[in-house]
């Protein structure tokens, strides 16, 4: 059974959320705190799978309380539930926090976004990666990248079209604005899947906050498996994610779909960096290895983790909420025919454009190749040669 704890001060709200979840008894372990401390207490004495906290509390607030969690119990996941939707608060919270939920929270929104949580835990076998990925607050973001928003944000003229082009370039930059601005603080209706409409979303003082104040996009100073790129990672994801785009565009002229392929192929990556940056030594063996018998990386990740960095990607962009189509694509990349949908999704995009990428940096396609089988099942094989046209067409 799956140990949940709620932590707000009001004890009314606590008996609100009781009555709310009281069917979930049989299948949910639950405890009630009214404070942050007594509730860090009880986490000393039995795990607690996750933690679901108010944001204003006395004596130590949510943020405080989640920092310490994430401190003491990294395995734990960590979720704000709050009715105080100020912005040095949300702020307050970027870090700390994996998912936002606001009051008066629907019950049924509560028990999806709670259940989401407990399956997120099991999405991956392997403890090591757990601990590490619920660790990871940011991502590593280009120095070059970090500068000009720096320098654009510090520009009194600066204007949101260049600060979301900036943005929409770098992994990590990308991926805190969208957790951010999708959060359910901003009460949107629709997931928001562009950088662009983030900041048009967030505005220019909010963004500056982010990056200039609480500096949240950390920076890797130097590469930390050596012969791997952080550059060079970079350069493919963007590739892949402009293919993606091209591939959407010939299959549908729906723009939120194709913006949901262009971050699906920006972000699909970010699992090399999170096992790069926090298992160095033993990726430095997996890079290595993979380079020594000719196999794919995918391949060897899973030998020595029992996990790919498709499966930590996406476990941590569906612990930051981000759009489900997003987490699938990132997930499945390296295995499509487990997606049960049976039309185009940015999976579908991205599965083909990284594997275009590679082949336009000469890799043979026999070693990246698309699977057949998922686009037979899809009744999409014979739209291999406009998608390939498209995503060569400026080579030729």
């Amino acid at each position: 059974m799956k140990t949940l704890l709620f932590v707000d001060d009001e004890k009314r709200v606590l008996q609100g959320l009781q009555r709310q979840l009281h069917g979930m008894r049989h299948e949910w372990d639950m405890h009630f705190s009214d404070n942050a401390q007594s509730a860090l207490a009880f986490m000393t004495e039995r795990p607690i799978d996750v933690i679901v906290t108010d944001m204003m509390m006395p004596q130590m607030d949510g943020a405080e309380l989640l920092t310490e969690v994430s401190k003491r119990h990294p395995n734990t996941v960590r979720i704000v539930l709050s009715g105080f939707a100020d912005q040095e608060a949300i702020l307050k919270i970027v870090g700390p926090a994996h998912q936002y939920l606001s009051k008066p929270c629907n019950p049924e929104e509560l028990r999806t976004a709670i259940g989401r949580a407990f399956a997120l835990r099991e999405l991956l076998a392997n403890d090591e990666l757990k601990r590490l990925v619920t660790r990871v607050k940011t991502l590593p973001t280009l120095p070059v990248l970090y500068q000009q928003l720096t320098d654009e944000l510090n520009n009194e003229h600066s204007s949101m079209e260049r600060i979301g082009e900036i943005i929409s370039q770098d992994i990590g930059m990308t991926t805190k604005i969208l957790q951010l601005v999708n959060s359910s603080f901003f009460g949107l209706s629709q997931p928001v899947n562009s950088s662009s409409e983030a900041v048009m979303y967030l505005g220019i003082s909010t963004v500056r906050s982010l990056v200039l104040s609480l500096q949240v996009f950390s920076q890797l100073k130097s590469p930390p498996v050596k012969g791997l790129s952080l550059d060079a990672l970079a350069t493919h994801c963007w590739e892949a994610a402009v293919l993606a785009k091209r591939v959407a565009r010939v299959q549908s002229d729906d723009a939120k779909l194709m913006d949901q392929c262009f971050l699906a192929g920006l972000l699909h990556d970010v699992g090399r960096i999170i096992l790069a940056a926090g298992l160095p030594e033993q990726y430095a063996r997996v890079w290595a290895s993979a380079g020594q018998q000719g196999q794919a990386l995918w391949q060897a990740e899973k030998a020595e983790f029992g996990a790919t960095h498709a499966d930590v990607g996406a476990y941590l962009l569906a612990l930051w909420g981000l759009p489900n189509p997003i987490v699938e694509a990132i997930a499945l990349q390296h295995c499509p025919t487990l997606c049960i949908a049976k039309d185009f999704t940015p999976l579908t995009a991205i599965h083909v454009a990284s594997a275009f990428a590679h082949e336009r940096k000469g890799i043979s396609p026999d070693f990246v190749s698309i699977d057949m089988n998922y686009l037979t099942k899809l009744r999409l094989t014979g739209r291999i040669p406009q998608w390939r046209a498209a995503c060569f067409a400026d080579e030729s």
